[in-house]
Formats: structure tokens, sequence, C-alpha cells
């Protein structure tokens, strides 16, 4: 179950050293962020997570041992962020969702338990637009799409990613708290084959932190009870102060559960995700679907599970 993807792992991994360009100055975050706002630059995403669930079940192998069963999510995909001036203005993500493990255990809680219920019924091809003030959104199986309500320009894209990195604010508050930095040497980018540096910083922040200052996650938790709740971070950027990846994490270590909880009354304790940001230098356009006016999906990223209704016992 949790396996890491590549792009999680390689956090500071990439190509054979290059020859260093003459501008070795240190960047800027901030102001890196602010020149593509002003710009009303956009980036093309990839993500990858995956959560691990308390769901489980001892059973007995055919050896007379035991063992023990889980089941959890596993999401990737791809998506567009384009910005403005304040922010994100218009967002597209398409996210392909799976169970992992042993799924018949989510199909057995689904049956009282509302939010399991509602991720069996996101499994698979899902696609999210937000733009125009409206969020859009094509189910699973679906074949037209529906506007399922107002939404920020922002919503499609930072509901699974919780850490809204093209947000001042948010930036300002990882960079203050950061408890750990690193830098590669010049390399040579795989995909864009520019020769570049990569600067990473490392921390943890709380949900209620996050909540306060991130008008992103503070849409996508609603109200909330955030608890105690933290995660870890590490926020990477290139030699010009450009977002390059982001990736958190969350653990309830088995020897805590008795005194902490796990997210959604417990239903996740252990999850993590991470989004990388390419081509910032190209053009970038969001457009709104032809759709009708529906609901959408009760669970359909990652946050819900924060503000999930209580389980039936």
């Amino acid at each position: 179950m949790f396996d890491m993807h590549p792009l999680i792992v390689a956090l500071i991994l990439a190509g054979a050293p290059a020859i260093a360009p003459v501008h070795t100055a240190e960047p800027d975050p901030v102001a890196g962020l602010r020149f593509l706002l002003a710009r009303g630059a956009g980036a093309t995403t990839e993500f990858y997570g995956d959560t691990s669930t308390d769901l489980e079940r001892q059973v007995q192998l055919s050896n007379g041992r035991t063992t023990i069963i889980t089941t959890g999510m596993e999401v990737k995909g791809t998506g567009k962020v384009k910005l403005g001036r304040a922010g994100v203005i218009a967002s597209e993500h398409t996210r392909h969702m799976s169970i992992g493990g042993e799924k018949q255990l989510m199909v057995e809680a689904a049956a009282t338990d509302p939010y399991f219920a509602g991720v069996l019924r996101a499994a698979g091809r899902l696609r999210l637009i937000s733009v125009g003030g409206w969020q859009y959104q094509l189910a699973p199986g679906a074949t037209s799409w529906v506007r399922i309500g107002r939404a920020s320009g922002a919503a499609a894209a930072y509901g699974d990613q919780f850490i809204n990195v093209l947000e001042p604010a948010t930036l300002r508050t990882l960079l203050a708290a950061a408890s750990s930095k690193d830098v590669t040497p010049w390399l040579k980018d795989n995909t864009s084959g520019r020769r570049q540096r990569i600067y990473t910083l490392s921390g943890t922040i709380t949900l209620k932190q996050l909540h306060r200052v991130s008008p992103s996650f503070r849409e996508a938790a609603g109200t909330a009870d955030l608890g105690t709740s933290e995660v870890n971070w590490t926020y990477m950027y290139d030699d010009r102060g450009w977002p390059y990846r982001i990736v958190w994490s969350f653990n309830l270590h088995p020897d805590l559960r008795s005194k902490a909880a796990g997210w959604g009354e417990g239903r996740i304790d252990q999850a993590r995700l991470g989004t990388q940001y390419r081509k910032w230098d190209k053009p970038m356009t969001i457009v709104a679907p032809r759709a009708k006016p529906g609901r959408g999906l009760a669970v359909d990223e990652f946050s819900d599970v924060l503000s999930a209704p209580a389980r039936r016992r």
C-alpha cells in the first residue's frame, strides 16, 4: 500500500551534474511566485498519492499463520493551474483513483459508513474544472459535465493537494517554519532539457495553522474539526524561485493510535500526496465545459475525509 511513487521519493534525485551557469545567487521563492502571479502564468501538474485506512481484518492463511489485511486509496493524475495577481484563478484536475489492498473491506464498511460509500463511487477517472467562479465535474462513468456549484479558481486543484504554495501567505508561512534546507548541483531537467538548480525545504505544519493562512484549504476543509493533526511537507523550487514540487505526508504511528486520532474519526491513518509543476513559461488557458447544473459526488478529494459525516456504529 505504501510503496512510494518516484515523484514522491525523488525529492533530490535528478540527472547528471552539468556545468554551472554564471547566475549563482540564491533565488527568493516569494519573489519568484510574485513574478509568476503578476505575469498571469500557468503550469501543468502531475500528482501521485495514497492513503491507508483503519479498515483491517486478521485472517488465517492456509499454513495456519495469521496476517492483517487492509485497504486504502491510490490516486494519480494530471492537471493545469492558471494564475492571476491574487493566486490561482482557474484550475483543472484529472484524477484516477483506485482502491488498494483488500477492497472488500471497504465494500463491507460502506453499508454503514457514508464516507466509504462515497469513496467507492468516486473510484475511476474523475475530472474537475474550476473557472469563472464555478466548479464543474465529470464523474467516473459519466458522459456529460455537471456544474456543481460556486467555487474559487483553485478548488479543482487543491482538495487532494492540501498545501497551495501558489498563495503568497501560505508560501511565506512554510518558509518561516522550514526546519531543513538542501540544494542540488546544477542539473539538466529530463523533461524540459533546462539546466537548473533545485532548492529543497522541509518542515511541518498543523492543519489548524494551514486553515488560518490558506484560503484554498479553508474552502476544501470547510468547518471541519481539525484537531491537532500536522503534516510533514517538502517544498522544492528552482533557481528562478519558481515552484517545482510540493509533497505532504501524514502518518499516525500505530503506537499513537490510543492517544491521537486519524483523519475523519480515525478513518485515514496515513496519507501523502506530491504535485509536480512544469511549463511555467508556456501559455496556459482553462475554459469552462458545456454543463448543466447538478449535484456532484459527495467524496471527490482527500480533504473530504476531514468533514466526513459521523460513522454509524
